[in-house]
């Protein structure tokens, strides 16, 4: 029941996605991969992570973890429906970028049971 009622949250993910301030290709990535990632999720839970973390900037694959915060405050790794999806929907998101904010190597998209979302991003270390 609970993926249903985050699957109806999502088709309203602009409407708080424009609280958030997200621009529209966030929140086009984000409705992409949501849908996936419900099915992998347990039936509760209070927030779900898509980490994808690049060896270097522009880098085109990298390591991608699901983890799922649990009511009880436990974090566990999931498995979303095609764990290919995301990292390539997340990915395309440089292309609204300017070369300056392209350069992360550590993305992280959060969201929650109401679909209301956050995508964080990490950039290298000046030396």
């Amino acid at each position: 029941m609970s993926r249903l009622v985050f699957a109806l949250c999502l088709a309203l993910a602009p409407l708080g996605a424009a609280a958030q301030k997200a621009d529209t290709a966030q929140t086009d990535a984000v409705s992409a991969t949501a849908e996936c990632l419900a099915l992998g999720l347990p039936e509760k839970w209070k927030q779900l992570q898509v980490i994808i973390e690049l060896s270097q900037p522009l880098a085109d694959t990298g390591a991608v973890r699901y983890l799922v915060t649990l009511p009880d405050e436990r974090i566990e790794p999931f498995q979303p429906c095609d764990p290919s999806l995301p990292p390539v929907k997340l990915l395309q998101l440089r292309e609204g970028q300017t070369q300056a904010e392209r350069g992360w190597v550590k993305l992280v998209l959060t969201m929650q049971p109401d679909a209301s979302f956050g995508i964080r991003y990490e950039y290298p270390e000046k030396k």
